[in-house]
């Protein structure tokens, strides 16, 4: 007859085990950390215009400004009509809805002070799709579906994008916003040609330097000290974020990133967006260690009022930031 008490040992010592084991999965945020995401969004509150929208210095009224913004609000819980701030995003959507055109552009600029059409597109859809995806809006799954029809078909035969809303290849940062737009609608629900996808990532790994183990703008060269450091965290992390199986394409990048993170004197908040995507979504090991160096970087930078740099920076440092706070699905991987 098998002893009780051995059994009982034996369930106690394995849901210790387990405890334990969840434990170390645990992202957490420090108390430190969550008041300065509290001031930002804060300040992000404040400078939204009666319309709806933000202004920036650099780019003006303009749609991925917007999407920024209500990303950075959304990544604390905070939808449309729901939360401290679903004011505040409910106000931001409406204007988003309303700059939709009739091809499918989410858009109230095409170049110029406005900024490449493209990039703010593809953030105007990966906000439309994180809402759809969370509240199955009718008139947001609408603008929504047009709008990564939209990407699918100004794809460039390369497999990369362009910053204009026509067929045409272009620079890593703009072709993974377009990826990372399609990869949110898929997982919410919308048809998304697996081959899109395919073509963009292959097109990518193109513009992988091996010696330096590092994405380029435009073509495989980068290194750690030059202008395009944002491009690689931004190959590193859509390949994270599309489970690219070779760790030649993951890993050994995202190690880049840390490395850049830890011994460069000033990093841009573009850099430090990717950088923490992508290896939060590799797990705890890497981003806890990446984050070491990121927070004390964002905290120097934000000042009293809230504000990171400027408006875009401060929204993408909460973004870079709240990812512990697992309110946008997009970010989440729970396969690790």
């Amino acid at each position: 007859m098998i002893n009780l008490n051995i059994i009982f040992l034996i369930l106690i010592f394995f849901s210790l085990f387990i405890s334990i084991k969840s434990s170390e999965d645990i992202i957490s945020i420090s108390p430190k950390i969550g008041k300065a995401i509290d001031k930002s969004l804060a300040y992000l509150s404040s400078t939204q215009l009666s319309d709806g929208s933000w202004t920036d210095s650099k780019y003006g009224k303009n749609v991925g400004v917007v999407s920024l913004c209500l990303m950075a609000f959304m990544s604390k819980g905070n939808l449309p009509g729901e939360g401290k701030y679903g004011h505040v995003v409910a106000k931001g959507l409406d204007w988003l809805i309303k700059q939709a055109k009739p091809s499918g552009l989410v858009q109230n600029t095409e170049r110029g002070t406005g900024g490449p059409a493209m990039y703010g597109h593809g953030l105007a859809a990966l906000v439309l799709s994180e809402i759809w995806g969370q509240s199955r809006r009718k008139d947001v799954g609408a603008v929504l579906r047009k709008a990564i029809d939209l990407i699918v078909k100004v794809q460039g035969k390369g497999g990369t994008w362009g910053y204009d809303s026509k067929v045409e290849d272009g620079d890593t940062s703009v072709t993974v916003m377009q990826v990372f737009a399609l990869k949110s609608a898929h997982e919410a629900g919308v048809y998304v040609p697996k081959i899109t996808i395919e073509k963009a990532l292959k097109a990518i790994k193109k513009r992988f330097d091996k010696k330096h183990k590092m994405y380029g703008y435009n073509g495989p060269k980068n290194t750690p000290i030059s202008d395009h450091i944002g491009s690689h965290s931004a190959g590193t992390c859509i390949m994270q974020i599309c489970r690219e199986k070779d760790p030649k394409y993951t890993i050994a990048p995202m190690k880049v990133c840390i490395e850049i993170m830890k011994n460069r004197p000033k990093h841009n908040a573009y850099f430090m967006y990717y950088g923490s995507v992508c290896t939060y979504y590799a797990g705890p090991k890497y981003y806890n260690e990446w984050r070491k160096y990121m927070e004390p970087v964002m905290l120097k930078k934000q000042r009293s009022n809230g504000k990171i740099s400027n408006l875009v920076g401060t929204a993408w440092g909460v973004l870079a930031l709240s990812l512990p706070y697992r309110y946008i699905p997009v970010y989440q991987n729970e396969e690790k």
